[in-house]
This record gives structure tokens, sequence and C-alpha cells, in this order.
């Protein structure tokens, strides 16, 4: 597991967030598989504390996607 990217934390980073900064918008996503040196891997505790900058926006992407064939098994 990897650590948190904030200095001197020693917990487990648990999300991903990545800035763009031409649009103002910061993404959360799951654990990237690889650290991306342009974003930040935060702990539970640290992304409890996150407030994103004035006028920007954040943009959840860690919601679950919906495989094709799920509707199937509805039915």
């Amino acid at each position: 597991m990897r650590r948190c990217t904030r200095n001197g934390c020693r917990d487990h980073a648990r999300l991903t967030l990545t800035f763009n900064y031409s649009t103002s918008v910061i993404w959360i996503d799951r654990l990237l598989d690889e650290r991306e040196p342009s974003s930040y891997e935060l702990c539970e505790t640290h992304w409890s504390r996150f407030n994103a900058p004035n006028g920007w926006r954040l943009e959840d992407r860690r919601r679950v996607e919906v495989l094709p064939f799920v509707h199937r098994l509805a039915g």
C-alpha cells in the first residue's frame, strides 16, 4: 500500500486527486494502480479535511460503473 502524500503522514492513501488548472476542476478517483507525479494521494483523514480552492469544482469519478450485462440479470 502506498502512503498519503501529505508531509509527515504515515497513513495509507485511499484516493487520488488530480488538478486540472485550465478548467479549475479537481478530479477525485479511486487510488490509481500507479502513482502519477502530477496527482496527490490522500488518506481518509486528509481527504475529510480537504477543501477545494475558491472557484474550483470537485468531480467525483469514483462511482461504480454499471456493467453492460447487468440488466439481463434483473429480468
